[in-house]
């Protein structure tokens, strides 16, 4: 019998975990770290990067069939393996939006937790629209450039008090369109009479690109708040390098895939603590205790459900 070996990348699963963490980090869960470390920016960023750099893959059978075919598989794909996890989100939300709407000093923090999830559906519907009209691969590149060259213009230009409520709308739709350019760069192939050296050599090109990356995608976390255009541009040049390099390394292994799966709870996890945040205490310490049992909560329920529809698709 053979082994059933993943296809995920292990360290872009990686980077997806330390991600989540940024975000949770950012929303106040986490009191450990300094108050200099943000990443927010740049963490969000890379999500939309990954769903982008895997979207044509995974749309590219859709492209000639009905138009809500492709729009299903873009919803559901990307819910039916977190549904109830993200019906107990959802639902913290929408009871922190009822009881608790008069404590939010202007801005709907609950709501904003699940902002990423609808703008997703919503970006990456339009790119199948663009993709569905587009038949040249070469013209829908074009056209992801120019939604780039858009989208980052008005991100840096844009008046700072506008910028702040509405930046993440306009970077989202260009980090998608990174990461679907990223997925059709030809990787990095050295050439050697010696096929085992030109590997090794190519390895290592790659190894040292990622770890060069990766180090300057950390250090853009302690980026002051007013040098926030400057992430931004580094951003866009850190973040594709950094799946670029990804992909061609070949780290695979249960405990990063692990860490991607965990990466969701992490994020979703979140919107049952606001509850408490509101009602009970808002200090973190609190807090973080209970935000731990709500992540492993969220995960074994997640795999019970898991296993309880995958033993009746056998069954039927």
């Amino acid at each position: 019998m053979t082994k059933n070996v993943s296809n995920k990348n292990g360290l872009i699963e990686l980077f997806r975990f330390l991600c989540s963490i940024w975000v949770a980090y950012y929303h106040g869960f986490f009191f450990v770290l300094s108050d200099k470390f943000d990443g927010v920016n740049i963490s969000v960023d890379f999500f939309f990067m990954v769903s982008g750099l895997f979207f044509l893959r995974s749309i590219e059978k859709y492209r000639e069939q009905p138009f809500f075919k492709g729009v299903q598989h873009i919803f559901w794909g990307r819910t039916k393996g977190f549904i109830v996890p993200l019906i107990i989100a959802a639902s913290s939300v929408l009871f922190c939006n009822i009881a608790f709407a008069w404590d939010f000093g202007g801005f709907n923090w609950p709501l904003s937790f699940l902002w990423f999830f609808a703008a997703q559906f919503v970006y990456l519907t339009i790119f199948y629209v663009l993709l569905k009209l587009i038949k040249r691969r070469s013209m829908f590149n074009l056209a992801c450039i120019i939604i780039i060259c858009l989208c980052m213009s008005l991100v840096v230009f844009m008046p700072e008090g506008f910028a702040k409520q509405f930046d993440r709308v306009f970077r989202g739709p260009a980090m998608l369109a990174f990461g679907m350019l990223v997925s059709q760069i030809p990787q990095i192939k050295t050439k050697l009479k010696d096929e085992t050296k030109a590997r090794k050599l190519s390895l290592a090109v790659n190894a040292i690109g990622f770890t060069i990356t990766a180090v300057t995608f950390i250090y853009l976390a302690y980026l002051p708040g007013y040098a926030l255009w400057k992430a931004h541009l580094f951003t866009c040049l850190v973040c594709p390098l950094l799946l670029y390099f990804a992909l061609a390394l070949p780290v695979r292994g249960k405990f990063f895939n692990f860490l991607g799966e965990i990466s969701i709870f992490i994020y979703l996890a979140q919107c049952p603590i606001l509850i408490h945040h509101y009602a009970v205490s808002d200090n973190t310490k609190d807090q973080f205790p209970l935000f731990c049992i709500c992540i492993v909560a969220m995960f074994v329920i997640n795999r019970i459900v898991n296993k309880i529809l995958n033993k009746k698709r056998l069954t039927t």
